[in-house]
């Protein structure tokens, strides 16, 4: 399980590298963020939509973006306490985990970009699938045969990661794991004050 706990960490590890490096993920199953780039432009059809309810992830402790009985709803109650981590960008992160699935949130704030970022590195990205949730604009990454990777647009300059791993067949979502990220970004976004 400690060789689960360091894979997962170095998965979302990965997530954060991206969002500064511009590289592809080093682990299978890490949605990277985008990386940083001085270009305000972004070839035709690759932008980002706009936020048109814009929420702030400023001061919010990511472990603190589910609730007890959001988890439970989930089936992402964890074993234990959640665990704060800290990404290689600076971002704070939190992972949840028990038998079927581990779950990690980074709030992406250092960026000032929001899920532009994302869309300026589509490239590096196999799986790259915008969507929405609850109205927000989406992308599904890095789909694979555990995980899949998600950033959700908060506001034009913040986004939330998500990293999932499905590793129980009592996960409804066992055969695609690319359809829990979305149930998880819209219980976190109830817990996302309005703001920018």
């Amino acid at each position: 399980m400690k060789s689960e706990l360091r894979r997962i960490g170095a998965l979302a590890a990965g997530l954060s590298v991206l969002a500064v490096s511009g590289c592809s993920p080093t682990a299978p199953g890490t949605p990277g963020p985008a990386s940083s780039t001085s270009s305000t432009t972004t070839p035709s059809g690759n932008t980002a939509p706009k936020v048109s309810n814009p929420k702030t992830l400023n001061g919010i402790a990511p472990c603190q973006l589910l609730t007890t009985q959001q988890l439970a709803d989930l089936g992402a109650t964890p074993r234990s306490q959640p665990k704060p981590d800290t990404t290689a960008t600076g971002d704070p992160s939190c992972m949840w985990e028990n038998n079927n699935v581990t779950v990690v949130l980074a709030p992406l704030i250092k960026t000032g970009k929001g899920i532009e970022q994302t869309y300026l590195s589509k490239d590096n990205y196999s799986f790259f699938q915008p969507t929405t949730v609850d109205s927000y604009p989406a992308v599904l990454v890095d789909k694979q045969k555990l995980s899949c990777g998600m950033f959700l647009g908060v506001s034009d300059t913040q986004e939330l990661s998500l990293t999932v791993v499905v590793t129980g067949k009592d996960n409804p979502d066992a055969s695609n794991p690319c359809a829990f990220p979305p149930k998880v970004a819209s219980a976190a976004l109830k817990n996302i004050p309005a703001g920018q």
